[in-house]
């Protein structure tokens, strides 16, 4: 993202939510705890955006070699494992079948970026 979009999108930010641009802290009853949600919107916002940004890349990180798909998927995998937990420690079957979901897509998705290495190991071992 260029210097002049992230103006333009800070700027349309704080037209759009007036609370964020608000440079006194106002008096709440939450012991002055609402500039973390501001954080925090903050934080998913960004997130939000170099996801979208950054998903068109390369499919293989540079460091490790290890396809993107391995990494996304023991992620999420471990989201779900988190899920299942909690969801069987409150009792909430919701949450516990999510959460199971959720593993199940990792693991699928972490086997798919395996066999991504493995053609990618065989195909550049086979070249003289």
């Amino acid at each position: 993202m260029r210097p002049s979009q992230f103006y333009l999108f800070v700027s349309s930010l704080l037209t759009t939510f007036p609370a964020i641009a608000q440079t006194a802290p106002a008096a709440d009853s939450t012991g002055g705890v609402g500039w973390l949600w501001v954080v925090l919107l903050l934080v998913v916002v960004g997130g939000a955006v170099w996801y979208f940004l950054m998903r068109n890349e390369r499919s293989v990180t540079s460091s490790s070699g290890m396809d993107r798909d391995r990494v996304a998927g023991s992620a999420e995998y471990a989201k779900g494992s988190v899920k299942d937990n909690v969801g069987s420690v409150l009792g909430d079957t919701k949450l516990q079948a999510e959460g199971k979901l959720d593993k199940a897509e990792g693991r699928a998705q972490n086997t798919m970026g395996g066999i991504k290495d493995t053609l990618r190991a065989n195909s550049t071992s086979d070249v003289p």
